[in-house]
């Protein structure tokens, strides 16, 4: 009855306003959990997180992956850095937590933004006083912030003087910088880096300076006396980049010979991550550099970059005996990028030997190493007395066959308790069985767990699984005689199947 009421209405008076007809209010939406800042901090932290983004220092290669089930994936720094504008937009106390996060990492990428960046940088530091004077430490604004700076020089204009004075007008703001990243495309004068040295020299914790010219112009390369200098003021560095130092020239003549001059004194007492890549110009800076507390080394091996294995045993003369970390990536087009897909060409591209780094002679303190299953086959006479892991890189499927024609599987027929007494574990890094898409991959990976097992070692996937065949207990019919289980490394055992 009333919907006929309802509608005769509606014929009598067609037409209605649309605020003379009341509607439901929605009830106002709940306010975010009343939680301590402390946590939402904690929160922040994780939701923007990028690798490498306020600390230089590399990831452990050894460190189990996950499986990734998040349809977003891994954080990018455009992705946390779009999170970290829509979190300081929420409110004013939010904001104040995110302002820390937003300018922690700082990258320059053109002078237009090396001009906008400096504006703010400028304006937050100046917000009590009108002078055309540095503000003092004590008002250092948002960059008292900022932990990594970020510098490239892509694009147009980066070569011009003008560039160069604004990048260290951004450096005079941010006294707190402990990583610094330099790709520079064209020559930098020699008094920016100069001002670079004695400004961030004694503070500086991560550096990574890239200097790849493609031509000289009137000698104005640094020369080795300079090159060294400038790398020796840094004391206070505990991780050196040096994948990048290399001179390109089209010639492929290097500009000048690489040599260490009388009365240079190039020590960095306090660097304990390394890393360089193939080229012969980074392995030969490294080689001329003292670093008596060095531990770990990243080599980041480049598909164009011809080995030079002279070079490589000659920089095991000066720092072998010190590492007890050694990380060899697969080759790729790129040292910054190592995800890129499995070829031929990358499997046939020259490797650098691991049996120069197994040598019980040249690294004793050799505690882990990891390399490309496509490297060489070591054949080391005199056992390794402190080994105790081995990663290998690019394993496939198809290499663990044990009765496969692949001669990959070598690498792993070659470990044996004769020749590392005291070896705990080999990984296969970045390997994960429960994501390979082959069903007999579990039957393979079981066959070298089995095999390693009669040595005392672990054989483990990348996600530190140690798979082996389950034994159904009596009176029990929920698992099968062959069932596949992986045991977690910590001891966490569950049935797959």
């Amino acid at each position: 009855m009333q919907y006929i009421v309802d509608r005769g209405l509606d014929i009598i008076e067609p037409f209605q306003c649309l605020f003379m007809t009341s509607s439901p209010v929605q009830p106002p939406r709940k306010p975010p959990s009343a939680l301590p800042l402390e946590i939402w901090l904690d929160i922040f932290q994780f939701a923007t997180y990028v690798p490498r983004s306020s600390a230089a220092k590399p990831l452990d290669p050894f460190a189990f992956q996950r499986i990734s089930r998040d349809i977003m994936g891994v954080n990018t720094p455009a992705m946390a850095l779009y999170t970290k504008l829509a979190l300081a937009r929420v409110s004013k106390a939010w904001r104040r937590l995110t302002i820390p996060l937003l300018y922690e990492h700082i990258v320059v990428r053109s002078p237009s933004r090396a001009n906008m960046i400096l504006n703010v940088l400028w304006r937050s530091a100046n917000r009590d006083q009108e002078s055309a004077d540095p503000p003092p430490p004590e008002k250092s604004g948002y960059g008292q912030w900022t932990r990594h700076i970020e510098v490239l020089t892509h694009s147009r204009g980066s070569a011009n003087l003008s560039y160069y004075q604004t990048v260290f007008s951004i450096f005079r703001l941010c006294q707190n910088v402990r990583v610094l990243t330099g790709v520079w495309n064209h020559i930098i004068p020699a008094e920016f880096a100069s001002v670079v040295s004695q400004w961030y020299g004694p503070c500086l914790e991560s550096l990574s300076w890239c200097e790849a010219p493609s031509k000289t112009q009137n000698g104005a390369l640094l020369s080795p006396s300079s090159t060294f200098t400038f790398l020796g003021s840094f004391k206070s560095l505990r991780v050196l980049d040096l994948r990048h130092r290399s001179i390109r020239l089209r010639t492929g003549v290097d500009p000048y010979p690489l040599e260490l001059p009388d009365g240079i004194q190039a020590t960095l007492p306090l660097v304990r991550h390394l890393i360089v890549s193939s080229h012969s110009r980074s392995l030969s800076i490294a080689a001329h550099l003292s670093l008596p507390r060095l531990l770990n080394l990243t080599i980041k091996t480049s598909l164009s970059d011809k080995i030079d294995n002279q070079l490589v045993r000659k920089f095991l003369q000066t720092h072998g005996e010190l590492l007890e970390s050694v990380e060899i990536s697969l080759p790729s087009s790129s040292p910054d990028d190592e995800s890129a897909p499995d070829s031929s060409t990358r499997r046939t591209a020259s490797h650098i030997n691991p049996e120069y780094f197994l040598d019980a002679n040249t690294c004793p303190n050799l505690l882990s190493i990891s390399f490309p299953i496509t490297s060489p086959v070591p054949d080391c006479e005199t056992p390794h007395p402190n080994l105790r892991r081995i990663g290998l890189r690019g394993v496939r499927s198809d290499i663990l066959l044990p009765d496969g024609a692949r001669t990959e599987k070598n690498q792993l027929l070659v470990i044996t308790p004769e020749r590392y007494p005291m070896l705990e574990s080999v990984q296969t890094i970045g390997f994960l069985v429960e994501a390979d898409g082959d069903s007999g991959t579990k039957d393979v990976f079981i066959w070298w767990v089995e095999r390693f097992e009669k040595f005392g070692i672990d054989f483990l996937d990348g996600e530190g699984v140690l798979w082996v065949y389950d034994e159904p207990e009596p009176r029990s019919n929920s698992v099968g005689p062959n069932a596949a289980v992986k045991k977690q490394y910590d001891n966490e055992i569950t049935v797959l199947q």
